[in-house]
């Protein structure tokens, strides 16, 4: 369980690249042994350009984004898009995994689609974080593809969370 300060607030435009670092870092080495290189490369292209950077910036989907910051430093990620109630991202940085950033992110982030009306959270969980969401209150409703932006699939599990039982 989380035992250190840690902060967690809406991402502002200046944590862009923080935010896509974090996201790589996680990819690379947390979900690297779930998947074949081509996913990986697709999910985490490296290197981090100013393109993505822009594109992280543009929020074109108006996803509602956090960070989880420690000492001035990001070291966890999450985004919901509230039109579906789809939990896009949950990321903690490879050295603060297993700690509870990725728990407290998730409580925020459940916190705040329950204020704005939703009933339930979905998500396409990774093959290696399956078992994160489980023990958060997460339940399997199938296994499927999710298609990267790049069109690359990637196997992914269903899942949903009824924020009734908070």
């Amino acid at each position: 369980m989380q035992s250190f300060p840690l902060t967690i607030r809406e991402m502002r435009s200046e944590d862009a690249r923080a935010f896509l670092e974090v996201h790589h870092r996680a990819v690379r080495e947390l979900a690297a042994d779930s998947y074949p290189s081509d996913v990986i490369e697709a999910w985490a292209p490296l290197p981090i350009t100013k393109e993505h950077v822009q594109v992280v910036c543009s929020n074109a989907e108006q996803e509602f984004r956090l960070v989880a910051e420690l000492n001035g430093e990001i070291i966890g990620i999450g985004c919901l898009f509230l039109q579906n109630n789809e939990l896009r991202a949950c990321y903690v940085s490879p050295a603060a995994s297993r700690r509870g950033v990725g728990s407290a992110i998730l409580r925020e982030i459940e916190r705040i689609a329950y204020d704005r009306g939703s009933k339930t959270v979905r998500a396409d969980s990774s093959l290696n974080a399956e078992l994160f969401y489980r023990s958060n209150g997460y339940e399997v409703h199938g296994r499927d593809e999710h298609v990267l932006s790049s069109g690359v699939r990637m196997a992914c599990v269903r899942m949903r969370k009824d924020l009734a039982r908070r």
